[in-house]
């Protein structure tokens, strides 16, 4: 094996996801089950990029038996992320024996491809690989291999769309942010369509004159999917629950939505009515002061039904209720930083002062309902 910047791509890449598969299996913090499905995600890469690193570097070659075990490793990767995406989401969350099933296309596949593969003669094993090694494969291969990336997008697209169904419910029950950004989740998803997309055109590329480059373009992947991976681990080593970021949320297995106009509750005088007492009890009691308010408590301190409030804010302010509590934060924030009773108090204590626990957040939603951020908007106020 030649001692190439290609081969150390591959191994740094290999052991990074080593090194991170690891540290999911053994990490004690956030939800357990998150954490294993996420490293079996990434061990399930890691071992198919070790086969696909030992067919190119001819290892195999000294013992044709052993190869190609991990080339139906990529029918994992969809369902893992999915099931990963459950697991996060949805507090009451097991691996139970009915979600199996989205194992079985691998276990059919694998249990096929691998008995006809070991029941060739080594003569035809040798031929198979170097068809591979070449890029001289049947047509037929390259259609599999599209349909391991529809199956991968299929998984995709579902986890994607239970991401955007969570976000709806969780700013409907909950006023913390930490509850409503899922963007590491989201950004993941992504990331990994992309790369399969390009895995998949890049194979493509070996029936084309653009042959040449598959190597080049096979290269750049892994090292993109390096720096990937060098980002997630520092995220990780520096913060290790944060993989799940939902283990203390309400949420169950059944996500609730939000509720629409057609909802049965009181007739419109009533609404009009129940919605001045909340507004006044919200600036009187100023109930947003709690960090961790929820839709379910702020309903207990009204004495109505959560279904009742969730659907007056909705219908009646054109808000959820995570803008509903946050816009009462960032108008109290905009007063301390305009007229403070403390001179000196500083943006940091106004935010934890207002009912906020994340600087990050804060930030944001002030930019979001002001235009400006806390700094501009005190300077601006100031010199006014």
């Amino acid at each position: 094996m030649t001692v190439s910047i290609p081969n150390i791509l591959f191994i740094l890449l290999i052991f990074q996801l080593l090194f991170l598969s690891f540290f999911l299996f053994t990490n004690n913090k956030g939800k357990r089950v998150s954490n294993i499905l996420l490293g079996s995600f990434f061990l399930s890469i890691c071992l198919n990029l070790v086969d696909v690193f030992l067919l190119m570097t001819k290892v195999y070659f000294s013992n044709t038996s052993f190869a190609l075990w991990g080339s139906c490793l990529p029918l994992l990767f969809g369902p893992i992320l999915f099931l990963y995406t459950q697991s996060v989401l949805y507090k009451d969350f097991s691996f139970s024996g009915k979600r199996m099933k989205h194992f079985l296309p691998f276990i059919i596949f694998f249990t096929v491809t691998e008995l006809t593969y070991l029941f060739q003669p080594r003569n035809i094993r040798e031929n198979i690989l170097n068809n591979i090694v070449d890029s001289r494969l049947p047509r037929a291969a390259y259609l599999v291999s599209l349909l391991i990336f529809m199956q991968f997008l299929f998984y995709v697209f579902a986890s994607l769309r239970l991401i955007g169904t969570y976000k709806k419910a969780a700013g409907e029950n909950f006023s913390n942010s930490r509850y409503i950004n899922v963007s590491w989740l989201y950004s993941t998803m992504i990331f990994f369509m992309l790369i399969m997309f390009l895995s998949t055109l890049n194979g493509l590329l070996a029936l084309t004159f653009w042959a040449k480059y598959y190597f080049l373009a096979l290269n750049l992947i892994v090292f993109a999917v390096l720096v990937f991976i060098n980002q997630v681990l520092l995220k990780a080593l520096r913060r290790p629950h944060f993989f799940s970021f939902s283990e203390n949320s309400d949420i169950k297995d059944s996500l609730p939505i939000a509720l629409g106009s057609g909802s049965s509750g009181p007739e419109s005088a009533e609404k009009e009515k129940i919605l001045q007492q909340i507004l006044q009890y919200m600036r009187d009691r100023k109930p947003w002061l709690e960090p961790e308010l929820t839709l379910d408590q702020l309903a207990a301190q009204l004495s109505i039904r959560p279904k009742i409030l969730s659907q007056l804010i909705n219908e009646k302010l054109q808000q959820n209720f995570f803008d509903f509590i946050n816009r009462y934060r960032i108008e109290e924030a905009g007063r301390l930083l305009i007229n403070p009773v403390d001179k000196k108090i500083t943006i940091l204590e106004v935010l934890y002062e207002v009912g906020f626990n994340s600087k990050s957040s804060f930030n944001t939603l002030f930019k979001k309902y002001t235009g400006l951020t806390p700094s501009e908007f005190k300077k601006k106020n100031q010199s006014g």
